[in-house]
């Protein structure tokens, strides 16, 4: 159990959790960020096959000029492409809402992944808190004299500044010796 700073204890299960509902977080957003670009593309997609009907459309008004039989063909056909202009706006609207939640559920992440980095920083400072505390307990070391610095650390059995201890032995130093 770890100890928040509001007073609530938190399990090592449940902080594992939360550990990995922040990856989980982040994979999503990242997902529904890709979806999100994939339909701002074919929304303009969209928008330019719109345009294109459109102005084939008023093409067709223009050549009036034909036989009763064309004329009948071009109206069934301008029919067909008033249609699918409403199709396409239809299908517009659905993407402006989807996108709109999109982006909804994109700032919910957001702030999820914050709150969640956030919980983890403070367990690992709470953590260090509860080690040190624990010295002073069993070793009865006062840690306000300025016994502890954080950028030293304990390499061939001597206490050495962090940045003194060579790259590839700093990941051999057993923490518990």
């Amino acid at each position: 159990m770890m100890k928040a700073k509001n007073g609530n204890c938190v399990s090592l299960s449940e902080f594992e959790k939360l550990k990995n509902d922040l990856v989980e977080y982040k994979e999503k957003m990242s997902s529904l960020s890709l979806q999100l670009e994939e339909m701002k593309k074919q929304k303009n997609e969209q928008e330019v096959e719109k345009e294109d009907l459109g102005k084939e459309i008023s093409e067709l008004k223009s050549k009036n000029l034909r036989s009763d039989k064309e004329n009948a063909r071009l109206l069934k056909e301008n029919q067909l492409l008033h249609e699918k202009v409403s199709e396409i706006s239809s299908a517009d609207e659905s993407a402006k809402n989807t996108i709109k939640l999109m982006d909804e559920e994109i700032s919910q992440l957001k702030v999820n992944v914050f709150e969640a980095e956030s919980f983890i920083f403070e367990q690992h400072k709470l953590g260090f808190d509860k080690a040190l505390q624990q010295a002073k307990y069993f070793y009865k070391i006062r840690i306000d004299e300025g016994n502890f610095d954080v950028k030293k650390d304990v390499y061939n059995g001597e206490l050495v500044p962090a940045n003194e201890i060579p790259d590839n032995d700093a990941e051999e130093i057993n923490i518990e010796s």
